[in-house]
């Protein structure tokens, strides 16, 4: 199941002052991703408390399972020139693993700049292909997820509706390839 989302869900019967109660519990878990859930229970009261040990994100900030690119949707889109891979990893991470075909390296604290105000004939000097318009696919790629994750979110701020993200990212890509 390496880069994909799995659905899970845990359903509780608690006995709580002679009544049944049913709790539903709904996690969305990513690879890489290590989800701990406590309960704690004291009279009438459940407690519980999520620990995520990869990244210090919270959970709210999942990501949208319709914005999440799976390494086979990936082998599809370096086919489709239209739509735009950008690697958000730092230029010396890319010379040292390589990168996915057709993509395009945008460090992540550059991606606002070259989206939002990069003009079109600098960002096709610099990039080698023309400045997307708010209507394009952009997906998002890292090491692991995280930095994509982050990219996203901010080309969803500017307006690239159709942006995504490849939470496998480089090392699910990387692993699948040899």
């Amino acid at each position: 199941m390496l880069g994909t989302v799995c659905d899970v869900f845990v359903h509780f019967f608690l006995t709580i002052k002679n009544q049944t109660k049913k709790i539903l519990l709904y996690f969305i878990v990513f690879k890489n991703i290590q989800c701990y859930v406590y309960f704690s229970f004291k009279a009438t009261k459940i407690t519980l408390r999520y620990i995520n040990r990869v990244s210090k994100a919270p959970f709210s900030n999942m990501v949208d399972p319709k914005r999440v690119v799976s390494y086979e949707d990936m082998l599809k889109v370096i086919q489709q020139p239209e739509k735009v891979i950008i690697d958000v990893r730092n230029p010396e991470e890319v010379k040292s693993t390589g990168k996915i075909p057709s993509s395009i390296n945008i460090p992540l604290n550059n991606v606002q700049n070259a989206l939002a105000t990069m003009s079109e004939e600098e960002f096709k000097k610099k990039f080698q292909r023309p400045k997307p318009s708010s209507s394009d696919e952009l997906i998002f790629y890292c090491q692991s997820g995280r930095r994509s994750t982050e990219a996203l979110d901010r080309a969803l701020k500017l307006g690239y509706t159709k942006s995504k993200t490849y939470l496998g990212s480089w090392n699910d890509w990387s692993s699948r390839q040899q």
